[in-house]
């Protein structure tokens, strides 16, 4: 039989040498000497005497090597930082959109606060019968119309008084900015009560007769400094702030 080692021959006493030119030293009893380099059944030379050796060589080639799982887990690791820094990101842009969203929705009001502030409107749809001042010296402004023609606040702001006055009849007066009031007479029927708040354009009432009134319309004041202040012409009031007839 050939072997790595050498040609052994096995003569008829079945007594094993080789002639093969170089010669294994044998290591301790026991142990097998270069075992994994050799063909099963090959003849080894071990202190004159020749061993048999059985050496099992397996078809095919695998391995008992298995991972950790470090490389997967580091994977997964980075995968979970790169998912929070993500998840971060997006937190920090929602709460600049939002802060962005504030601001505008700030501004917004804020302009439309100042436009409010500064509206006023006309308190009746209605022609002049009678102006400010005069012979007379009439302290307001009467504006003829429809008996039950709705009556509106020239301006936001509190109501003062709610009822009947002598002379004006149903009467209304609202506390607006700055201490101005307005006032509204001959009603036919009020729409508010004492203490309310009202907006620009609110209707407050229906134009009417009462009191001292020759015929259905709204007697209608600007009054400074207060319920009982200075009474001014509520043609130029209205018109510096943007109101004409």
């Amino acid at each position: 039989m050939v072997s790595t080692i050498g040609l052994a021959m096995i003569n008829t006493t079945g007594i094993a040498h080789s002639e093969a030119p170089a010669q294994l030293e044998a290591g301790p009893p026991g142990t097998v000497v270069g075992a994994s380099s050799l063909p099963a059944g090959s003849s080894v030379q071990a202190g004159g005497s020749a061993v048999t050796t059985q050496v099992v060589v397996a078809a095919g080639g695998t391995d008992d090597l298995h991972g950790d799982g470090s490389v997967d887990g580091e994977a997964a690791e980075a995968q979970r930082r790169l998912g929070d820094l993500l998840q971060a990101r997006d937190e920090i842009v929602g709460r600049e959109a939002l802060a962005v969203v504030a601001q505008r929705n700030a501004a917004i009001a804020a302009e439309a606060e100042r436009a409010e502030a500064a509206r006023w409107v006309r308190p009746i749809e209605a022609r002049i019968t009678q102006g400010f001042g005069g012979s007379n010296h009439h302290i307001g402004v009467d504006f003829g119309a429809t008996h039950g023609t709705p009556i509106h606040a020239a301006h936001r702001g509190t109501v003062i008084y709610a009822g009947w006055e002598t002379g004006y009849g149903n009467f209304v007066q609202i506390m607006h900015e700055n201490n101005v009031v307005t006032s509204y007479g001959h009603l036919s029927r009020i729409d508010v009560r004492l203490g309310q708040e009202v907006a620009t354009g609110q209707q407050i009432g229906l134009e009417g007769n009462t009191g001292k009134s020759t015929g259905p319309h709204l007697h209608f004041e600007v009054r400074l400094n207060g319920q009982y202040g200075t009474k001014v012409d509520p043609l130029t009031w209205l018109a510096g702030h943007g109101v004409h007839y």
